[in-house]
């Protein structure tokens, strides 16, 4: 019998971790396959009452008091599923929902491809499932910038092969649990707190030998933005001043990570032509905090260590 943990990292999310949470509990599995979650409140202001556990028997509830990033929410959530003895294990954000067959497909493709190390479904937006919001990723070489496939275009099931990937996106990860065992074990880098966070765990799948694979015959559906952004809209726009300075500054640490020296010029004279308009832009829109935290996240992204 193969286990599968599934972590979910709470921030204030309560309402829809419990949707994740109802549509976990109505996953048809395959009977060689047992699935339990781990559910890490992460600082949330209003803390998850423990009754959820009776609710949802499957769920551990670990409640950390500070505000860990998803980097450190999803390693708690890593520790306390060694206990368990897992096979694999599902790093899913909370504000997503599955379909019922959403696992077989992810699961029978690594147990039949012992080199690959992970994979991720297609993700379509919700409600408006019809959708795509991630069909796949890119990664562009020459300026170290990433890309994704699909990003709301209409889901035409129409792309039925499995493909290699050169980053998984961290919304829906499937990976094999020997990649996060032992004193050399895998983990998010904290230093990121949030976002490029799983492009840099899956650069460092790859350097592990184990290939990465968007398996489109699984799918999930996700709220995008909904810890990110505000609910309505500020003088700052929706989305939040702070990630657009993790945005920024984790960019410039994933090109000094993975960049291969024959393209730092590109890459450099990219980043210069990006933060040229991306700061005006800010500037002419009356934007104001975003202005000064992309210039610190160009600082801290230049003058401190990723790693």
């Amino acid at each position: 019998m193969k286990r599968v943990v599934v972590i979910l990292v709470d921030w204030n999310g309560e309402e829809v971790t419990r949707e994740c949470l109802e549509s976990l509990k109505q996953v048809e599995l395959p009977s060689t396959l047992t699935l339990t979650a781990i559910l890490v409140d992460n600082g949330s202001s209003k803390p998850i009452e423990k009754n959820i556990v009776d609710e949802f028997p499957f769920l551990t509830l670990l409640r950390s008091e500070s505000n860990l990033g998803f980097t450190g929410g999803n390693n708690l959530g890593i520790e306390r599923a060694q206990l368990q003895k897992p096979d694999y294990l599902l790093f899913l954000n909370n504000d997503t929902v599955v379909s019922t067959d959403f696992l077989t497909p992810l699961f029978n493709y690594l147990e039949s491809h012992p080199m690959v190390g992970a994979v991720q479904p297609k993700i379509c937006f919700y409600p408006n499932r019809s959708y795509l919001w991630n069909a796949g990723n890119k990664f562009y070489k020459w300026v170290s910038q990433t890309g994704v496939i699909g990003y709301r275009e209409l889901d035409k099931n129409e792309n039925t092969v499995a493909k290699e990937q050169s980053w998984l996106t961290g919304c829906s990860i499937l990976a094999r649990a020997e990649l996060f065992t032992g004193q050399h074990g895998l983990r998010f880098n904290d230093r990121f707190f949030a976002l490029y966070e799983d492009v840099d765990l899956s650069f460092r799948i790859r350097q592990r030998g184990f290939k990465l694979f968007y398996i489109p015959f699984s799918t999930i559906y996700h709220r995008a933005g909904y810890s990110s952004n505000y609910k309505v809209k500020t003088k700052e726009g929706y989305t939040h001043p702070f990630m657009i300075y993790l945005h920024s500054r984790n960019r410039i640490w994933i090109a000094r990570l993975y960049t291969p020296f024959y393209f730092w010029p590109t890459t450099f004279l990219f980043l210069c032509a990006y933060y040229l308009l991306l700061i005006p832009y800010f500037l002419f829109r009356g934007r104001f905090r975003k202005t000064i935290l992309v210039i610190k996240a160009i600082k801290d992204g230049i003058l401190t260590k990723p790693i």
